[in-house]
């Protein structure tokens, strides 16, 4: 049909897209944001690997994906123009609180050392910290408008998923509730990469944002 054609397209199109952009970048940034490090965490830990055919990397990811954007929306919700810059800052942990807090929510050896080395690659100090926020501050409503007009809502994200025959729900790649809500907080320590997850635990709204996730009425409810 002509509607299978037209979408085969723009499949193929983003595919290329994306590796052009990959290509350009050096990088797989341009392609591999927060919603790869749900991915990843799953993988490092094993998830699906028992499975005969172990469980799919782009489910994981589809999956990640929908978390991500539901994120998104919360934080979205947010002013993070009105933040206070002075008591993020001085709330902000030490190099050796942010390897001691790293430690404490791995319990897999090799994981547990990469995540510690990658957690203090990009941890910043107070100081810079402080110049981050501030731009974020200043540029919110302009980086939020952009934001709005780019990303797919959470929900229509879960619903191209599910006509596409993929998984749609954590439950559906064996993840609970717990485990999702759990992914959001450590996920962010196992790369580097500065990701929408770092904005919002730099801004102090991570938990908060996670919790209304979960919380009666949230999207993962």
């Amino acid at each position: 049909a002509a509607g299978d054609q037209e979408a085969l397209e723009r499949l193929v199109e983003g595919l290329v897209m994306s590796g052009l952009a990959m290509q350009a970048h050096a990088s797989s940034r341009p392609a591999s944001g927060a919603e790869h490090q749900f991915s990843h965490l799953w993988e490092m830990e094993g998830l699906g690997a028992d499975q005969r055919p172990p469980l799919s990397h782009g489910f994981k990811v589809g999956i990640g994906s929908i978390a991500v954007a539901a994120l998104y929306e919360r934080l979205l919700d947010r002013d993070l123009g009105d933040i206070d810059v002075d008591a993020l800052a001085a709330a902000w942990p030490t190099a050796d609180q942010v390897a001691r807090d790293v430690e404490a929510v791995h319990s897999i050896d090799g994981v547990r050392t990469a995540a510690v080395a990658e957690s203090l690659a990009k941890h910043v100090g107070p100081e810079q910290l402080a110049e981050r926020l501030e731009l974020v501050r200043t540029r919110w409503p302009e980086l939020r408008e952009r934001l709005v007009g780019q990303l797919l809502p959470a929900a229509e994200l879960a619903e191209m998923l599910r006509a596409a025959g993929a998984p749609s729900r954590p439950a559906d790649i064996g993840v609970s509730a717990e485990t999702l809500r759990d992914t959001y907080y450590r996920c962010r320590t196992i790369r580097r990469r500065y990701t929408v997850l770092d904005l919002a635990a730099e801004t102090g709204v991570l938990e908060s944002c996670v919790e209304e996730l979960f919380a009666p009425g949230g999207f993962w409810a």
